[in-house]
């Protein structure tokens, strides 16, 4: 299963080596996907192809972004999942054949939520900044490119009516280095807890997602 939220838009691959023979490699490969709650077909509005044919590129895997069409070693299919309603399933189904004549076919399971990542605590009274490294989203050895933050947006709701609260919890954000997101926080009702949503976009397009629980207590 993998799972996404609704804000996040990237590049997952499917990947046949174990399954195939000495010198089999892809011909053809259809991707779909339908929604697990009725099967009706969301291909249009979940999955997204690149045409970059990364095999004709870089064999140094330098320009990266090669989605929706197979790999330099021919055993896998790579494209990028976007949108979705929260809540909901759906079922990524990527079928191929090869010079074979074998015909392959993988399922996955993607899942749209709004899940927290993480959780830290602090006094009403404390002010320091905290780091959120992206690093291993930006660099996937699956997909082989390597990826930097482009830009961040940082948004903080108190949780216990939902108002945004950025202004007096948020005194300073802003990418630090390529990778990494700093974040400075300050103040905070006690016994009242906040989520911090961070989101950013890369330089290659994408985009991710962060969410923690900030619960304020004094001690």
């Amino acid at each position: 299963m993998i799972t996404k939220k609704e804000f996040e838009s990237f590049l997952i691959t499917m990947d046949f080596e174990d399954r195939f023979e000495i010198l089999e490699s892809i011909v053809s490969f259809l991707v779909t996907c339908s929604n697990s709650c009725n099967g009706i077909d969301a291909s249009d509005s979940v999955l997204f192809f690149e045409d970059s044919v990364y095999q004709a590129v870089d064999t140094f895997y330098g320009d990266g972004r090669y989605g929706g069409v197979f790999d330099n070693t021919k055993s896998s299919v790579t494209f990028g999942i976007i949108n979705g309603i929260v809540g909901n399933k759906y079922k990524i189904t990527t079928r191929l054949t090869t010079n074979l004549g074998n015909a392959y076919e993988e399922d996955i399971v993607l899942e749209i939520t709004e899940n927290v990542d993480s959780y830290f605590q602090k006094q009403p009274s404390e002010k320091f900044t905290i780091l959120l490294d992206f690093k291993h989203r930006l660099n996937n050895a699956d997909i082989r490119y390597d990826d930097t933050i482009s830009s961040q947006a940082v948004t903080v709701v108190r949780e216990s009516d939902g108002v945004d609260v950025t202004g007096s919890i948020v005194f300073a954000s802003g990418v630090d280095g390529t990778e990494k997101i700093k974040i400075g926080v300050q103040a905070g009702s006690d016994n009242e807890a906040y989520r911090i949503t961070s989101k950013i976009v890369s330089t290659h397009g994408y985009k991710y997602q962060v969410d923690l629980i900030m619960n304020v207590k004094e001690q």
